[in-house]
Parts: structure tokens; sequence; C-alpha cells
């Protein structure tokens, strides 16, 4: 998910483009929206300001960009933060603030907001082992763990086009990201852009 040599102020600069993000997502909303509904559609977008960048970590070993190489750990937690986000504001403002509310979802949607909850889950120990001395610590092991972006990416994916709100354009761009970003990890690359991927980990 991360290069083990990525410095700790690129991540801060990516962190602070997240939270410059998140403040302007927050303005058009209140200007388009009040009350609860912008609560809800606030939390939407956050939820593919996720997504979103959840597809730029996987993008950046294909691409072999040096610059968006270093931004993967700065992306990783960014993503992590707008799916927090996410889920607070749908847990305030779709649930009412109480997780019961859950039981009055049809089954389908229920299980779509498990996809959710269970990628968030899998986010977190991403997040907490992105560290430069965790993956000393943990060796060849890090790179197994963090294998885990691929099912957190395809779960986000089917939470979002599963749930989303904003109607069948947006989740039909969002597919359509999501199959470029398959075919830059799936199409053959380079020896040394692969040999290369091998050792930052993925």
């Amino acid at each position: 998910m991360v290069r083990a040599n990525t410095p700790w102020l690129t991540t801060l600069a990516v962190l602070v483009a997240a939270y410059i993000v998140a403040a302007l997502l927050e303005t058009v909303t209140l200007i388009l929206f009040r009350g609860h509904l912008q609560g809800q559609r606030l939390g939407e977008y956050y939820g593919y300001a996720s997504l979103a960048c959840l597809g730029l970590v996987l993008s950046a070993p294909a691409l072999g960009r040096q610059l968006l190489l270093s931004w993967r750990r700065g992306l990783g937690l960014s993503a992590l933060g707008f799916a927090a986000a996410h889920t607070y504001l749908t847990f305030e403002h779709v649930l009412g603030g109480h997780w019961e509310a859950l039981d009055f979802l049809g089954g389908e949607e229920r299980l779509g907001a498990w996809l959710g909850v269970a990628a968030l889950g899998l986010m977190l120990p991403l997040a907490l082992t992105s560290t430069n001395g965790w993956i000393r610590r943990l060796g060849r092991q890090w790179r197994t763990l963090h294998r885990l972006i691929f099912p957190v990416a395809g779960l986000a994916l089917a939470h979002a086009v599963w749930l989303g709100a904003s109607g069948w354009p947006l989740k039909v761009l969002t597919l359509l990201a999501a199959a470029v970003v398959l075919l830059l990890r799936i199409r053959p690359r380079p020896k040394r852009l692969a040999r290369k991927e091998h050792i930052d980990a993925s």
C-alpha cells in the first residue's frame, strides 16, 4: 500500500490536500443542500473520495510515476479518513444515530451496508502498519498484509455501486474508472518496472 521510503513530508502534503478536498466538498454540499440531506450527500461524496484514493493507490505501481508512488502512504491514509467520515455521516444522517436502524433496511441494503463496514475494518490494519517501523518489523509479511488493499477496494466498490444514492450516471462512471484501474494492474509491464513494483510492495 505504501513504499518503505516514503518521506513523512510527502505523506503530510497528501493529507493536507485531502483535507482541502474535504473542505471543498463540504462547501459544495452546504450550498446545494440543507439539514439531513446535506449530511447524507456529504457522506456519500466522502465515500466516493475514499474510493478514488484507493484507485490511485492501486494505479500508482502500474503507472510507474515516481511522484505518484511516493504519494501512496498519504493516499491510503486519506482513503481511511474519508471512509471514516463517510461512516460517521451515514450513521448520523441516514441511520439517525442508531445502529438499530439497520434492522429496518431491506436484506439487500443491509448486506450492502455490511460490505462497507467490512472494507473499513480491513483498512484499519493497513493504516496502523503503514509506518516504516512496521514495515521493518513485519518484513515480507508486510507485503502479504498490504495485499488486503485488493479486497478492500473490491468491497468498497461493491458498497458504492450497491447503495450509492447519486444515481446510475455516477455509478457507471465509477465502474468505468474501476475497469481502467484493473486494466492498468493486469496489463503486461516491462521487466524493470515489474521488478521495482515487487521491491516497493503493493
